[in-house]
């Protein structure tokens, strides 16, 4: 464990360092963008030079990352260019609309994916298996943006029976939820079935089946704890994954999370917020990850004695 936890720190600096790169060869300058938003356009080189300097883009690109990096250890990610908000906490404030939008996502695809997957596999090669893969396929080819405004077409327009607008309310999380959700289902629903066909062709299943025992009993004591052991780690970065890539659903229904402020900050080059929304996914990742080693661990013995 403690090795895991010093291996996060290379890890986030590598993140941390290439975010930073990227940003410092991006084409335009940050400072005409926010001269020229604050209404000043065409932008005086005088009032961008000045903006520059206040920023600290005048600097060489070094000793701006030098700084950065020292700061950022300590839990300074700079301030926002457009708000002079310190980036850390304008995440933090965010974070739990983002955690709770992850969390109820996350339900959804396993109540639907992790039932559909075992079943399918039991019955493979049946209409119920043929099923189960078209809504594989379907979750994994629709675009998220389109699921989404269509969600909010029918539901909240037509029906008038959820918000269009997502908000933290039982009823105003359900679609974004959803359309979070869907392709998780699609990608979960196909790891189940293969984890469940490779439990169903294991020797000690055909030695449970040889001392009588039913189909439920054999599936809910055997083929689902087995299936549950192999695909954790794959629940646990894909809770990650709901953190830190829902970026465009949360812009959609203007859900106050992280991944809508880090497209927003884009939009108008507020740098120090795009890069510390990099950072910050990179966090998300490592400690997730961590976590979910840490369980497989405690569910798996087999593990533990790796």
């Amino acid at each position: 464990m403690i090795q895991r936890i010093l291996s996060i720190f290379p890890v986030l600096l590598t993140v941390a360092t290439l975010a930073f790169a990227l940003q410092a060869i991006a084409p335009g300058d940050p400072a005409r963008l926010l001269v020229e938003a604050s209404g000043l356009s065409p932008a005086p080189p005088e009032a961008v030079a000045a903006k520059r300097q206040e920023l600290g883009l005048d600097a060489p690109v070094i000793k701006r990352y030098l700084r950065w990096i020292v700061d950022a250890a300590q839990g300074d990610l700079g301030r926002s260019h457009r708000t002079y908000q310190p980036v850390t906490s304008m995440y933090l404030e965010r974070m739990p609309a983002t955690l709770a939008l992850a969390l109820v996502a996350a339900a959804i695809s396993a109540v639907i994916a992790l039932p559909l997957g075992i079943l399918t596999a039991w019955q493979r090669g049946s209409w119920i298996d043929r099923l189960g893969q078209l809504v594989a396929v379907i979750g994994t080819a629709a675009p998220g943006f389109w699921v989404a405004l269509m969600l909010m077409y029918v539901f909240g327009i037509r029906l008038g029976w959820l918000p269009v607008f997502g908000s933290l309310t039982p009823s105003g999380i359900i679609l974004p939820a959803i359309v979070v959700a869907l392709p998780n289902i699609a990608l979960l629903t196909r790891l189940t079935r293969m984890a469940t066909l490779e439990v169903l062709s294991a020797d000690f299943l055909t030695v449970a089946r040889m001392k009588g025992l039913s189909e439920w009993r054999l599936a809910l004591r055997h083929v689902t704890p087995n299936v549950l052991a192999e695909i954790s780690t794959m629940l646990g970065l894909q809770l990650a994954g709901l953190m830190t890539g829902a970026a465009v659903v949360e812009y959609v229904f203007a859900w106050p999370g992280i991944g809508r402020l880090a497209v927003e900050s884009a939009l108008v080059r507020d740098t120090p917020v795009v890069v510390g929304f990099a950072v910050m996914a990179g966090l998300i990742f490592v400690v997730v990850n961590l976590i979910t080693d840490l369980l497989v661990a405690r569910l798996d013995p087999r593990v533990r004695s790796l």
